[in-house]
């Protein structure tokens, strides 16, 4: 349903976290929140007035989309008065808030698979505002040893060819950590032969402590002022979080560029924002003066508190107003049931044990540490401080160290490749020629597995899918001169290809370019067996899920959205059902039988399963997996939005619900043993499965009708039927797509059908606990 580049990005932690805080106080408890990143002191008052007047004014209309006249003139002189950066205010964009202004700017300078260089720990939007932008962050890890400050060396290491920019907040957000001017004129000299943009975010620049002169980084030279954008508000050094309002100022070009955007996004930013704004740089700034004061001092006793605690080392930060505490040494620590293994974890223990909120590292880029944000009272930081203190004493490292492994590959690919079909032998052979001249004898994997009686012979270069490929089948006869039925190339690292897949049904070959994501491969395997079976030997593949009950077997089929799967697993519950097959059974008629085997060993398994029947997740960890999530900001998955319900933010180092892509490769026997699990049924029972608020729950289906509801591939009257991309017999394994292959499935449907009873089945009228009973109902009455 969603646009690819949404499903890329995740929801900002920080305000996840933020919103858990306000929770808590609603429901009456006494929450020390360190989480929010702003300040706790009120707007001065000389802003809120010039807020007033401009109301009482009627200055409540549109102003020009980059912001008022005045506003810029104002900023462009505050910039040359503080430094020395001289701006037009043509080259000024007002925005709503910093945040649209670097979103702006990284819109109009990312192109797809540009490269922006992120130093971490980051502010949780910069990697996820690139991907939406279409572009790659490249995370360069800084240390506490450098004070969290990327170094020339690093940033030079991490320049490419595809490398468009450079984000550099400054001071940091989460670490406090700021740059001097020779700091800043290290990296600049690393840059001023590159071709490489940078997004200046400055929003702290007036909240720095101990005499530290702030430096404009696009005052270090001319050349670096040309290829620079300054991000600044007024949101921290103003406590004008709410009003949002920040600005840009940078090369005319792109700003010109951002403002289009602009325009076609928010338009202006609010003009009773921006009239105050302007009070605000013309105002006096004894106001500030007083608040970097009082933030000195929290630092200050926040630094000497976690001092105080054993084992946690605090960089001291320069500006802003956070701390970035090592919390490592607690990993691999216990208390009342808590087992702390990263950050997340950590945080929710605290959030749970001790009623603080802290922001984990990882959000961030960096597990070993939280943020802590001292923008809240003195009292608040000793109440929270010291139960955070009190907290950390009851960590014991546990009896039994628990260590949680997943033996999990992240492809590079996340889904199914088109294939093409209609081939000629002449493409056939250049395709094969292409495929073997990247098959080199160091990177080389081969192995003929039995699929359903049928030899299909491997050849790669990717090891993962042949670790996937050997694990999913029965192993064929182990013959050096054995003929196989058919072969699959499959290919990795083909330059200039995109990932794409080839059938050529005449020879039963296929090639498979640039995918390491086994569902390609083996949707490929399974549709030459399919198309090779109808051929040779009269076999049927049929789509759904198939069991055994009581010795009466029965296939549900059906589209997306009909509630399959669940449906599917509250059924196994029943002692009396034997799992067979989750996608693909193959079919052999005779003696008024239809006998349907599962031709795999281990089932390729989607891990959100786990969610309809719990026992698969402890199954699930002792299974080689794909894709499944390992970092939070990975999650995809919108029902687990709340922090209780998400495990990985109560620490736990994946979740396997969290992608609709990742899979297991299960052995279908630990389920349950022997007795839960068959190879073999006689087809007695097939149900369609529909989702119709109108239709009767259950009625029983002419075969003919059955047979043209299958072949369209959707359910009529459904209340998915405009969602759902019809799926002709519900069967995406079917490789070549023909009227001839349309009739020859029909005829088998017709044969099947002829042998078993066919019910349409509504999900939409019933729960899937009465759908359940009510196919059991029908089994027990054959």
């Amino acid at each position: 349903m969603l646009s690819e580049r949404m499903k890329k990005i995740g929801i900002s932690p920080t305000m996840k976290i933020a919103a858990k805080a306000i929770a808590m106080r609603a429901e009456g408890i006494d929450v020390v929140d360190f989480s929010v990143g702003e300040p706790d002191f009120p707007t001065p008052d000389f802003i809120k007035q010039a807020a007033k007047k401009a109301i009482d004014q009627n200055i409540t209309k549109y102003t020009i989309n980059a912001g008022t006249i005045e506003l810029r003139k104002a900023i462009a002189e505050r910039l040359r008065k503080d430094h020395n950066l001289e701006y037009d205010p043509s080259q000024i964009v007002v925005s709503n808030g910093a945040k649209q202004a670097i979103f702006n700017v990284i819109l109009a300078l990312i192109s797809e698979g540009d490269e922006v260089i992120i130093p971490s720990p980051y502010w949780v939007s910069y990697p996820e505002m690139v991907r939406l932008a279409g572009g790659s962050p490249v995370i360069v890890e800084t240390h506490e040893e450098n004070g969290f400050r990327i170094t020339p060396e690093q940033l030079k290491q991490s320049i490419s060819a595809n490398t468009r920019a450079l984000i550099l907040c400054n001071p940091s957000n989460p670490t406090g950590a700021a740059y001097s001017r020779e700091a800043l004129a290290e990296l600049a000299a690393v840059l001023e032969d590159e071709e490489v943009f940078v997004i200046a975010d400055e929003i702290y620049e007036k909240l720095v402590y101990d005499n530290f002169r702030f430096t404009s980084f696009a005052s270090i030279s001319p050349k670096i002022k040309a290829r620079t954008v300054v991000i600044n508000g007024f949101s921290k050094a103003f406590s004008m979080t709410g009003w949002r309002i920040g600005y840009l100022a940078g090369p005319k070009e792109i700003v010109d560029a951002a403002n289009k955007i602009q325009s076609h996004s928010t338009s202006n930013a609010n003009s009773i924002s921006q009239y105050a704004a302007l009070e605000a740089l013309t105002g006096p700034s004894y106001e500030i003066n007083r608040m970097v004061a009082e933030f000195q001092k929290r630092r200050n006793y926040v630094i000497q508190k976690l001092k105080s605690i054993p084992d946690i080392f605090c960089h001291e930060p320069e500006g802003a107003f956070y701390v970035f505490p090592n919390v490592s040494a607690y990993f691999g620590k216990e208390a009342n049931g808590h087992y702390i293994r990263n950050s997340y974890g950590l945080a929710y223990y605290l959030l749970k044990e001790a009623n603080v909120v802290v922001v984990p590292g990882a959000a961030f880029g960096s597990d070993k540490h939280i943020r802590i944000s001292y923008s809240t009272s003195m009292e608040q930081l000793e109440k929270g401080l010291n139960r955070i203190s009190e907290a950390l004493s009851r960590l014991k490292t546990p009896s039994k160290i628990k260590y949680v492994r997943l033996n999990n590959y992240q492809s590079r690919v996340k889904k199914t490749v088109p294939i093409e079909s209609d081939l000629n032998f002449e493409r056939r052979e250049a395709l094969i020629a292409e495929a073997e001249a990247h098959l080199k004898y160091d990177r080389y994997f081969e192995w003929n597995a039995n699929i359903n009686g049928m030899i299909i012979q491997l050849r790669t270069n990717q090891g993962h899918l042949y670790d996937f490929w050997v694990e999913n089948w029965y192993p064929a006869q182990l013959e050096s001169d054995l003929e196989p039925h058919g072969i699959i190339y499959a290919v990795d690292g083909v330059v200039g290809r995109e990932p794409h897949a080839f059938y050529h049904p005449e020879s039963t070959t296929a090639v498979l370019f640039n995918s390491d994501y086994y569902a390609s491969l083996r949707t490929l395997a399974l549709g030459m067996v399919s198309d090779l079976g109808e051929r040779l030997f009269d076999m049927h593949a049929v789509r759904g899920f198939s069991a055994d009950y009581k010795g009466v077997g029965f296939v549900l089929i059906g589209p997306k959205g009909t509630r399959k799967t669940p449906l599917f697993y509250r059924l196994l519950e029943d002692e009396n059902i034997a799992f067979h097959s989750n996608d693909l059974l193959f079919v052999r008629y005779g003696g008024g039988f239809a006998a349907a085997d599962s031709p795999e060993r281990k089932f390729y398994l989607p891990t959100q399963h786990g969610e309809y029947f719990e026992p698969l997740n402890s199954l699930f960890e002792r299974c080689k997996c794909e894709n499944v999530v390992e970092d939070r900001t990975e999650c995809t998955n919108d029902k687990c939005s709340l922090i209780e319900s998400c495990i990985m933010d109560r620490g736990y180092p994946y979740c396997f619900a969290a992608s609709k892509k990742s899979a297991a490769m299960l052995d279908p026997y630990w389920i349950g043993g022997m007795q839960k699990h068959v190879k073999r049924i006689d087809i007695q029972f097939v149900f369609l499965l529909t989702n119709d608020p109108l239709a009767e729950p259950l009625r029983e289906l002419y075969p003919e009708d059955a047979v043209q509801t299958l072949a369209l591939g959707a359910a009529p009257g459904s209340a998915l039927e405009d969602r759902v991309k019809n799926q002709p017999f519900y069967n995406p394994h079917i490789l070549v797509q023909s009227d001839v292959k349309t009739e020859t499935q029909k005829e088998r449907f017709r044969r099947l059908l002829s042998i078993a009873k066919c019910y349409r089945l509504n999900t939409a009228r019933e729960s899937v606990s009465e759908l359940s009973e009510r196919i059991k109902q029908i089994l027990d009455k054959s």
